[in-house]
C-alpha cells in the first residue's frame, strides 16, 4: 500500500478538522436562518476566510523556504493609511490611490526580502523589527482631528466601496481569493520558482550546491507577501469604508496560523497554498461559530493555541518517522 506523503496526511486532517468543526457548531448553534448552518452564514465564513487565505498565499511562499513573517498586520495598516491620505488629501483617481497602495504593500515586502535575503538577518528578529516600523509609520501618516487626535478616514467613493460587495451574495473578495490561490498553487506546482521555494526550504545548502540563487528566491517570496498583503489591505478597507490605525491587528498571526493548520511546515519545504485556505477556513469558521454561540471571544485564541501546538508536535513527530524509516531502509538496502 502506498504510504501518505507529509503534505497529504496534514490536508487530510486539515479537512477533517474543519468538517468536525463544522458538524460540531451546526448542533450547537442549530440549522436555518440566523443560525450556524445556513447559506448566508456559510457565504459569510468564506468571505471572513478570504483575506487571511489572500495573505496567507504569500506567508505560504516564505515558510515553505523556512521563514517567517510576522510584519503582515502592520504592512496591511500602512497601505490603509496611505491610501486614506491619498482620498483625503488628493484628487487623485479611485484606480491611481489604489495602485499607489499595491505599490506600498510591494515596497514592504521588498524591504523585508533585503533585510532578510540580503542583509541576512534571522527572519524572525527581521520581520519584528518591521512589524514596528511599519505599524509606526502609520501612526505617523494618520489622519488627525484639529486636536491632534488620530481618527478613522471614512472612504465612501462609490467605486472603492464596490469593492467591497458583490454578485449578489458572492463577494468580490471571495473571487479574488479564489484567482490568488489557484496562481499561487500553480506557481508553487508547476513553475521552477515553485521548486526553487521548497528546495530552499528543504535544504538551503543543497539548493545553493543545485545552482539556486537562495537570496533571490527568498526576495520574491517576502515580495509575493506584499503584494498579497497589499490586496488584503485594499478590500478590508472597501468593506469597512474607513482606514484605520487599527487594521491589520491580528493579521501577523492569522495567516501564519491559518498555513500551519492548512499543513505548511514551519521547518520548511513542504505544503501548499490549498492547505492554507483550508487553514483560514478553519480559522473562519470557529471565529463564527464562537460569535453565533455567544461565547467568550478569548477561547477562540486558547483552541487556536492548541491546534497549533498540536499539529506542530505532529509535523515534528511526522518527520522524524520518516526520517528514520528512511536511514533504516538505506542501511537494509546497503547490506544486501
Amino acid at each position: 500500500m502506498k504510504r501518505l506523503s507529509q503534505t497529504a496526511m496534514r490536508r487530510l486532517i486539515s479537512i477533517g478538522m474543519l468538517l468536525v468543526l463544522v458538524a460540531l457548531f451546526t448542533i450547537l448553534a442549530g440549522f436555518g436562518q440566523g443560525k450556524f448552518f445556513s447559506s448566508a452564514n456559510l457565504i459569510e465564513v468564506v468571505r471572513d476566510a478570504s483575506v487571511p487565505a489572500i495573505i496567507g498565499v504569500g506567508v505560504t511562499f516564505v515558510i515553505i523556504t523556512s521563514g517567517i513573517d510576522l510584519s503582515t498586520g502592520s504592512a496591511m495598516a500602512l497601505v490603509g493609511m496611505t491610501m486614506a491620505n491619498i482620498y483625503e488629501y488628493t484628487l487623485l483617481p479611485f484606480k491611481v490611490m489604489v495602485l499607489i497602495g499595491i505599490l506600498v504593500g510591494l515596497a514592504c515586502g521588498l524591504f523585508n526580502g533585503i533585510v532578510i535575503a540580503k542583509l541576512h538577518v534571522p527572519e524572525f528578529i527581521g520581520t519584528l523589527a518591521t512589524m514596528s516600523i511599519y505599524r509606526a509609520l502609520t501612526y505617523i501618516i494618520a489622519i488627525k482631528d484639529a486636536n491632534g487626535v488620530i481618527k478613522s478616514q471614512p472612504m465612501t467613493h462609490s467605486q472603492y466601496v464596490w469593492l467591497g460587495t458583490g454578485v449578489g451574495k458572492f463577494y468580490y473578495v471571495i473571487m479574488a481569493m479564489i484567482v490568488i490561490v489557484l496562481i499561487g498553487q500553480i506557481v508553487l506546482k508547476y513553475t521552477r520558482y515553485g521548486t526553487n521555494l521548497y528546495s530552499v526550504g528543504a535544504s538551503r545548502k543543497a539548493a545553493t550546491l543545485s545552482g539556486i540563487n537562495v537570496e533571490m528566491t527568498q526576495l520574491i517570496a517576502y515580495v509575493i507577501t506584499g503584494f498579497t498583503v497589499a490586496v488584503g489591505a485594499v478590500f478590508t478597507t472597501a468593506r469597512l469604508q474607513s482606514a484605520t490605525t487599527a487594521i491589520g491587528t491580528d493579521f501577523e498571526f492569522n495567516p501564519i496560523a491559518a498555513a500551519v493548520v492548512g499543513g505548511v511546515a514551519l521547518s520548511g519545504g513542504s505544503g501548499d497554498v490549498i492547505g492554507t485556505t483550508i487553514g483560514a477556513l478553519f480559522m473562519a469558521t470557529l471565529e463564527n461559530g464562537v460569535r453565533k454561540l455567544d461565547m467568550n471571544t478569548s477561547y477562540q485564541y486558547v483552541i487556536k493555541g492548541i491546534i497549533i501546538i498540536a499539529v506542530v508536535i505532529f509535523d515534528a513527530t511526522y518527520k522524524a518517522r520518516m526520517d528514520k524509516k528512511a536511514k533504516e531502509q538505506g542501511a537494509k538496502e546497503g547490506l544486501e
